[in-house]
């Protein structure tokens, strides 16, 4: 199963080797830039000549002896590994590996098992798209080919265990139930998977053997069913942190997308209740607060599909289970909800608590004005037909929105004020840092809504009533201190003022004085 290259290439070679001081290339190798196409141009070039030279030593060797014993084909097949621009590294494991040479030779191989750097290009087969493999985690580790298909890179024939491994064409392409224990050979092996990344669980089998999907797959003979192909990919398999990659956080929807948002695929399927099953769940998640904040935002902390239904182990969540998932973020909210009368009676009614409110997949951003003790609004409706004798409930729900909406009014007026002190060059800073104080304050009260009671609530109200307080008198002294620095303005521009005038008279008098002194003094 394991057949691991030997990773030794991928190390040792820190630097290319210099040329061989003659120039030339091995002679097997240089017979092949002697090879025309039809048109009677040589297929390979002065790029292509230039590329290897900088080879090292052991790499030209490898191809020198791939062409001898014409497993490397001729110019085109070299040229089609060429054109790849591989690294040293890379390109002493693909020129190691019969298993790749072979399958890469477009005059020996089928379209439907020939590797290609452009299967649209070539018409061949998708799957085996040449550019992928190489960037995929288990070849970048080392395992290639005979990884999962067995046989030996090092012989040029292929051997009988291969085909022994492999269930026939036509069975495993409609019947997929073998996939998952396939892949487990390896990846439900600590022992193994050690050797490579230990921090990969291994107890992803047992998982998905317990998951909606590998009920699906395994026991009820669902080839529908996704398994570890439709994730994760065939030849190109990357980790989730490539963004390349099918299971990236922000390629997840789509990827259970691709399935579940497809009517016609999903026709049939049904919910715990009989109902059938939506497919509109990717569409509410890319409009919600939670899928613009992963999807357009780019924030990766964000929920995906799997953040709830889980990855290997994908079930739809069961009411008692979906606190629980909006805890991992929202905590404070689920504490809150844990000390209310609203627990109890969720409980009472088998409701599921974060989901009653705020919605499943189309979950929007909440404001103050989810708030509501109308008859349609959502507190309201609920209490109009679970409360109807207890009029405090609704009277509870019109204090909290109108407290929060009254702090929010706060501090709305509030800062413009703010700005514009600073704006004519009063120090501002303690005003912006009360408001800040009073934007912390309503963010805690509205948290505090969770404890459906006014007491628990108004332990975040009372801070943001502080706040606001504190900031209009901040505001208040500022502005007196504006105003007492433009009276202090004024005073003093009026009396330099007056100082002028006096001192204008003063001279226009000593002016006159003069011309008296020298008219008197005239003859």
């Amino acid at each position: 199963m394991r057949g691991l290259l030997p990773v030794l290439l991928l190390l040792g070679q820190a630097a290319p080797a210099p040329a061989p001081e003659d120039g030339k290339l091995p002679k097997s190798v240089e017979a092949l830039f002697q090879e025309k196409d039809k048109d009677g141009k040589l297929i390979l070039g002065d790029t292509d000549r230039a590329y290897l030279k900088k080879l090292p030593p052991h790499t030209l060797d490898l191809i020198a002896k791939d062409a001898e014993a014409l497993t490397l084909g001729g110019a085109r097949h070299l040229k089609v590994i060429l054109t790849l621009d591989l690294s040293s590294q890379a390109a002493a494991i693909v020129f190691s590996d019969n298993c790749i040479l072979c399958h890469v030779d477009p005059e020996s191989q089928k379209k439907i098992h020939l590797f290609s750097a452009d299967p649209k290009a070539s018409q061949s087969n998708e799957l085996l798209n040449l550019k992928s493999f190489l960037s995929d985690v288990h070849f970048r580790r080392g395992l290639s080919c005979a990884g999962c298909h067995g046989g030996s890179p090092e012989k040029d024939v292929m051997t009988s265990d291969i085909a022994a491994r492999w269930p026939k064409a036509d069975v495993r392409h409609s019947d997929r139930t073998w996939i998952p224990e396939f892949c487990a050979r390896c990846h439900a092996d600590p022992s193994f998977m050690r050797g490579f990344n230990p921090s990969l669980p291994t107890d992803q089998l047992s998982k998905y053997k317990e998951s909606r999907h590998g009920v699906l797959l395994l026991q009820e003979k669902d080839s529908k069913a996704a398994q570890c192909v439709s994730c994760h990919g065939v030849h190109g398999i990357r980790g989730p942190k490539s963004r390349q990659s099918k299971v990236h956080p922000q390629a997840i929807p789509e990827t259970c997308g691709h399935c579940h948002a497809d009517a016609a695929y999903m026709a049939g399927y049904k919910k715990d209740d009989g109902t059938p099953l939506p497919t509109n769940q990717l569409e509410q998640f890319k409009q919600s607060v939670h899928g613009k904040a992963l999807l357009e935002k780019g924030d990766l902390g964000a929920p995906a599909c799997n953040s709830c239904h889980g990855n290997h182990a994908a079930m739809p969540p069961k009411v008692s289970a979906v606190s629980q998932v909006c805890r991992t973020c929202h905590s404070q909210n689920g504490t809150f909800f844990d000390g209310s009368k609203h627990k109890q009676v969720f409980e009472e009614h088998h409701w599921p608590e974060c989901e009653k409110c705020h919605g499943k997949h189309d979950i929007a951003k909440a404001t103050d004005m989810l708030i509501s003790d109308a008859p349609d609004g959502l507190c309201g409706s609920c209490h109009a037909q679970n409360a109807k004798d207890n009029p405090e409930c609704n009277a509870t729900a019109r204090y909290f929105r109108s407290t929060l909406l009254g702090l929010a009014a706060t501090r709305q007026t509030l800062r413009p004020e703010a700005e514009d002190l600073a704006e004519r060059g009063l120090d501002a800073d303690p005003v912006l840092a009360s408001i800040e104080e009073l934007s912390e304050a309503i963010v805690q009260t509205r948290s505090r809504v969770h404890t459906f009671d006014r007491g628990g609530f108004d332990q975040g109200a009372k801070l943001g009533r502080e706040a606001a307080a504190k900031t209009e008198t901040l505001v208040s002294a500022a502005r007196n201190e504006q105003h007492y620095r433009r009276n202090g303005l004024l005073v003093s521009i009026g009396l330099m003022s007056f100082l002028a005038v006096v001192m204008g008279l003063k001279i226009r008098e000593l002016g006159r004085r003069r011309r008296a002194e020298r008219d008197r003094r005239s003859p």
